[in-house]
């Protein structure tokens, strides 16, 4: 199979809960891109990978499949999706209860995403910081990544549209 076949394949097996078998496929479908010298490609289907690996509970797997990807978006100038390999990998750190180094990369991934200007991503990779802090009794310090999270998506869900206007009115204040 060819590799654009096989990221297909990962991605039925994805969709229809079968983690493990799409991390597999997706790991082939790396490898046939790497032999066709499409490097970025490559290491899309790798992170793709690290996600399927994660869902499947498979954390250290999903964290050895993050290797060199931000690398070689890097490389290519591709913010956006070296920030979601930098995500990835503290996805995966945070599944291993790795949580300060996890804390760290999901930081390095915000600045990723300002930097490109992806404020969806970056709200995503505050409020995962904040998840973090809640879990490590930081408060104050979760409130206000949870704020940062929200000041900074650009498709508000109804509840942060809420919270912005709740703070807006003055209802809600930060601690």
């Amino acid at each position: 199979m060819d590799a654009k076949a096989l990221a297909e394949q990962a991605k039925q097996e994805y969709e229809q809960g079968r983690y493990a078998a799409a991390a597999g496929l997706f790991s082939q479908a790396a490898q046939a891109y790497r032999d066709a010298q499409d490097e970025l490609n490559a290491a899309e289907m790798k992170n793709n990978e690290s996600v399927a690996f994660l869902k499947a509970g498979k954390a250290k797997d999903a964290f050895q499949a993050t290797d060199g990807t931000e690398t070689v978006f890097e490389k290519a100038g591709d913010l956006k999706r070296q920030g979601i390999a930098v995500a990835n990998r503290a996805a995966a750190l945070e599944a291993l209860k790795k949580l300060s180094e996890a804390m760290d990369e999901y930081n390095r991934a915000a600045d990723i995403f300002e930097k490109a200007g992806e404020g969806d991503m970056h709200s995503m990779v505050r409020k995962a910081t904040a998840e973090i802090f809640m879990k490590r009794g930081y408060i104050g310090n979760s409130q206000m990544d949870v704020l940062d999270s929200i000041r900074l998506a650009e498709k508000p869900t109804f509840a942060q549209r809420l919270l912005k206007f709740m703070m807006r009115l003055g209802l809600f204040k930060p601690q």
